[in-house]
């Protein structure tokens, strides 16, 4: 007769991780300053030295309008990108050093350019269309490009999980013979029909942990990182997941899309205003000109920074929803508070993020916070 085996201990803060979490948020906070200062002094470069003199350049070189957007947008992006990135090593060297990454260098760098080819796969349509929508619709291209976002996001979402995911992380279908029937039960409690549950192989690239649900109509899908399937106990990896199920009964998916295209068409509105006012006050000969590109960038950018708080407020709430739904529907909010204090110590999730912080750019609610909701949850 064997002897049972005992309960696994309950998850605790590590101390130590908490304090190396509240160091490492220390850092990355440090270098927006810097980042700002410099995307701003290159705008600025490229606004007062670059703009006018390329375009005059481009202007008696090719005749082909096409050509002279696809240069000129195309090295003010490189520029942008070769500014910012000593920024991204340095993030990518510290993270290696706070054991976060396991990525080499080599491996990091060919994921830089696939991301660089991809975003030039989609981003190059993208501004053609968008600067044909100025030239033949000068009053009411804003509604046409919004409405070209959004078929663009519904289309990315449902394919990037079997195009571009794949790209950077491996998949292969999950079987388990106690674990799968419960997420396919409990996908099914919310209403989704997935096709299939799939591991993937996060432990390639890092070592925190992360479980979710992507895809629309035949490419969803159930995704646990190989990071949470070997160090979380069935509970707490179901908890994570009833959590994503959440998302899924509040149609946060489709939601999401929706406020996210609708601020979109409301930013390109007020950059049609600002372009049009820029035509008459400095005699462009249409928000196609290329020398209003930099009013362009400088109102949408301007209008991403005024928005960001609004938009990471709304997703806030979402976020809190879907806990209070996994703790009614997964295996309790015990478990999922297990799950948190998990994730927040491998993850080195910043216990202590300043409130100004959490306003501006968290999508999510600061984990300890999550945490103390789900342990008093849980109170009798």
């Amino acid at each position: 007769m064997s002897l049972p085996h005992p309960e696994p201990e309950r998850p605790q803060l590590d101390p130590e991780r908490m304090q190396i979490a509240r160091t490492y948020g220390r850092e990355r906070r440090r270098l927006l300053p810097l980042e700002i200062a410099l995307s701003a002094g290159a705008f600025l470069l490229w606004w007062d030295v670059i703009s006018n003199p390329l375009i005059a350049w481009l202007e008696s070189q090719t005749t082909g309008f096409d050509v002279q957007v696809i240069v000129y947008v195309g090295l003010f992006a490189a520029l942008m990108f070769v500014v910012n990135l000593p920024l991204d090593v340095y993030r990518h060297a510290r993270s290696v050093h706070y054991g976060l990454s396991v990525q080499s260098w080599r491996s990091w760098v060919v994921d830089l350019l696939k991301g660089l080819l991809i975003g030039a796969i989609i981003g190059l349509p993208m501004l053609l269309i968008l600067y044909h929508f100025l030239a033949a619709f000068p009053q009411t291209w804003w509604l046409w490009m919004g409405l070209v976002y959004l078929l663009l996001t519904i289309l990315m979402t449902q394919l990037a999980p079997v195009l571009i995911m794949p790209l950077f992380l491996k998949f292969t279908p999950y079987e388990d013979d106690t674990l799968t029937p419960r997420l396919r039960a409990l996908a099914e409690a919310a209403g989704t029909q997935v096709k299939g549950v799939f591991r993937t192989d996060l432990s390639s690239k890092t070592t925190a942990a992360n479980a979710w649900l992507s895809g629309l109509g035949r490419t969803r899908r159930i995704v646990l990182g190989d990071t949470l399937l070997d160090e979380y106990r069935a509970d707490e990896i179901v908890a994570v997941f009833a959590h994503e199920m959440g998302h899924q009964v509040h149609r946060d998916l489709g939601l999401g899309i929706l406020v996210s295209s609708l601020v979109n068409v409301v930013g390109f509105l007020l950059a049609g205003l600002v372009m049009n006012w820029t035509v008459a006050e400095f005699g462009y000969s249409g928000p196609a000109d290329l020398r209003a590109f930099p009013w362009l960038v400088l109102t949408l950018t301007g209008f991403g920074i005024l928005t960001s708080p609004l938009l990471n407020g709304w997703s806030r709430s979402r976020e809190w929803m879907a806990d209070r739904y996994a703790y009614d529907h997964g295996p309790g909010s015990s478990a999922f508070a297990d799950a948190m204090i998990r994730l927040s110590n491998q993850n080195l999730a910043d216990p202590e993020p300043p409130a100004w912080m959490v306003w501006y750019s968290y999508s999510h609610p600061p984990v300890t916070e999550r945490i103390r909701a789900a342990q008093a949850a849980g109170s009798p």
